[in-house]
């Protein structure tokens, strides 16, 4: 590759452009355009490699400040991100629900027969279409880890509010009635 250089051309004084030919003269301009380009470019390129280099490093320096307030954090992780499981009684048809979290014993709870767990979900959400498509749609199983797992469900909200009152949740107990309540049940 030739070496690109503008001083190539330095010894052709402007005053001489005039008698040059024509196709001389646009080749100097165009040589003389794009080699300023070429400087510009190039001059862009270092100030971009730069701000690359700077970013890397307030990237490096975020990540360990992450990191540092992630150990700090960790208890919230451990307090407030749980699983949701169903598991059937041998005996019978019957269902428990157990929320577990890392650190805490497991908060068991029964949930009742298939029949009365859909039954209790229908009643709750008697006036929202889109959860009874949906129920009908998954079954009650999966909708019930749904909800259990959706931020802005009702039964989530409830249960990180108990973990915030109590973080070990001996002081609650749940059911499907406690985490589906009817105005029917108060009476």
């Amino acid at each position: 590759m030739k070496r690109i250089d503008e001083r190539r051309f330095d010894f052709v004084p402007k005053y001489l452009w005039t008698t040059m030919s024509k196709n001389d003269k646009n080749n100097l301009r165009n040589y003389r355009l794009y080699f300023r380009h070429l400087n510009d470019n190039d001059k862009k390129i270092e100030e971009l490699e730069k701000e690359l280099k700077d970013r890397k490093e307030k990237k490096k320096s975020y990540v360990t400040k992450l990191t540092r307030l992630n150990k700090d954090l960790d208890h919230l992780r451990n307090d407030y991100n749980y699983s949701f499981s169903i598991t059937k009684l041998k005996s019978k048809n019957y269902y428990n629900g157990t929320i577990s979290r890392r650190g805490h014993n497991s908060k068991s709870f029964t949930l009742g027969s298939p029949k009365l767990i859909e039954k209790r979900i229908r009643q709750y959400f008697r006036r929202r279409k889109d959860k009874i498509e949906y129920l009908d749609k998954v079954g009650w199983k999966q909708f019930l880890r749904v909800e259990f797992n959706n931020n802005s469900s009702k039964v989530k909200r409830y249960i990180l509010g108990c973990i915030n009152k109590d973080v070990t949740l001996r002081k609650f107990s749940f059911n499907r009635k406690i985490l589906f309540p009817l105005k029917s049940d108060n009476r």
